[in-house]
C-alpha cells in the first residue's frame, strides 16, 4: 500500500504549476465561471433582476411577433424552472429593478412610454406612470432604495431622466436635457450622484440628483457605451460598437480598455468574486473579467444573444437573458426557430 507523503505531494503541485505556468497555459483560468445551465424563459425575454428577499430572478418577457402579449416570469434560481408569472399584456416590460425593501417590481414598458409598479406579493399592477409627455421611450430603470425613489431613462434627443415617488408611485419631476440617447445608470459612492451613460456623444454624464443638473460630463474610453456598474470607486461601461468594457474612476479618468466581443451590452459587477461581466448580443458569449487584473478569464457561450446580466449579490452566482433571433416573416418560407434563443442561463 502506498503510503501518504505531504512533503512529496506538495513537491509535486509545485512541479506541476511551474510547468503549466511555463507553457504558458492558463492555469488561473481553472477557476473561472462556467455555465451551469440554460432554460426558456418566455418569449421576447429582455431583462431580469434578483429579489434578495424571495431569493428568486425575475425576468421581462414582452412578447413576439406570434405570440403578443407581455409578463413578468419568477424564476427558481437553481433549476431555473418557472415558479409563476405576472400578466403584463396592457404594457409589455423590458428593464426592470427591484425595490426589495418594498417587494415592488418596476418595468418600463417601451411600446407604450410608460412605467410599471408591480407588487411582487400579491401580483397586482399597483400603477402605471407616465411622465406626462406627448412623446417618451422608456429604458433602463435604476432604484434607489434609501430614498425610495427610482429613476428612468427617456431615450431621445435630447434624453431625459423620470424620477418617480416610490412612496405614491407617482412622477415626480423630470432630470432634461442629457444629451442623445442617454440609456444606462448607476450610483457609486453614493446616491447623490448618478452615472448615465450618452451613446450618443460616447460620453458619461454625472448627474446631481439633490439639484437635479449635470456637474460634469467625460469620454467613456469607447464607442456607443450603452450600460454601467460600480464597485463604489470604479466605473465599468459596456461600450456596444467597439465590443469592450471601459473601466474608469469616479473623476472619469481611464483605468483600463477590455475587449469583449461585437455588441457588449449587458453589465454586472460581482463583488463577491470580484469580477465584472459582460454580455454580447453580437457574439453569444458572455465575458467574465478579473476586476483586480483585469484579465479575461472566460468567454462563454451563453446563447444567441446575450442581453443582459445580474449576480446574486450573496452567492456570485449570475444570470444571463438570451434574446432569440429571427427576423420579420417571409411569405412562403418557413418561420425561423431559435432554439438558443428566449432563454435564461445561469453561471456558476
Amino acid at each position: 500500500m502506498r503510503m501518504f507523503n505531504p512533503n512529496f505531494e506538495k513537491k509535486n503541485s509545485l512541479k506541476m504549476i511551474l510547468a503549466i505556468t511555463a507553457m504558458g497555459l492558463p492555469f488561473m483560468h481553472a477557476s473561472a465561471q462556467q455555465v451551469d445551465k440554460s432554460s426558456p424563459a418566455g418569449k421576447g425575454v429582455y431583462e431580469s433582476a434578483f429579489n434578495a428577499k424571495d431569493g428568486h430572478v425575475y425576468v421581462t418577457s414582452a412578447g413576439s411577433r406570434n405570440v403578443p402579449g407581455g409578463a413578468l416570469y419568477k424564476i427558481n434560481p437553481a433549476d431555473l424552472s418557472v415558479v409563476d408569472s405576472i400578466s403584463l399584456k396592457e404594457n409589455p416590460p423590458y428593464g426592470i429593478a427591484i425595490n426589495s425593501k418594498t417587494q415592488v417590481a418596476y418595468t418600463t414598458n417601451t411600446r407604450t412610454n410608460s412605467v410599471s409598479a408591480v407588487d411582487l406579493k400579491t401580483g397586482k399592477v399597483l400603477a402605471t406612470i407616465n411622465s406626462g409627455a406627448e412623446k417618451s421611450h422608456t429604458r433602463e430603470v435604476l432604484v434607489d432604495e434609501d430614498n425610495n425613489l427610482v429613476y428612468v431613462t427617456d431615450v431621445g434627443d435630447p434624453s431625459s431622466i423620470w424620477v418617480i415617488d416610490g412612496k405614491t408611485n407617482t412622477f415626480s419631476h423630470l432630470i432634461p436635457d442629457l444629451g442623445k440617447t442617454a440609456t444606462g445608470m448607476a450610483f457609486a459612492k453614493s446616491k447623490d450622484k448618478l452615472y448615465v451613460t450618452v451613446m450618443g456623444t460616447n460620453s458619461i454624464a454625472v448627474i446631481n440628483t439633490k439639484t437635479r443638473k449635470i456637474e460634469k460630463s467625460f469620454a467613456s474610453g469607447g464607442e456607443a457605451p450603452i450600460n454601467i456598474a460600480s464597485d463604489g470607486k470604479r466605473l465599468f461601461v459596456t461600450n456596444q460598437k467597439s465590443g469592450t468594457v471601459t473601466v474608469l474612476d469616479t473623476e472619469g479618468n481611464l483605468l483600463k480598455s477590455i475587449e469583449t466581443g461585437a455588441g457588449a451590452i449587458g453589465l454586472a459587477y460581482d463583488g463577491v468574486k470580484n469580477r465584472i461581466y459582460s454580455a454580447n448580443r453580437g457574439t453569444g458569449t458572455t465575458t467574465v473579467i478579473d476586476a483586480k487584473t483585469y484579465a479575461v478569464l472566460a468567454d462563454l457561450q451563453t446563447g444567441s444573444a446575450p442581453n443582459h446580466v445580474r449576480v446574486d449579490p450573496k452567492s456570485g452566482v449570475a444570470y444571463v437573458v438570451n434574446k432569440t433571433k429571427g427576423g420579420r416573416p417571409v411569405e412562403g418560407q418557413a418561420p425561423v426557430v431559435d432554439t438558443n434563443g428566449d432563454t435564461i442561463t445561469k453561471i456558476n
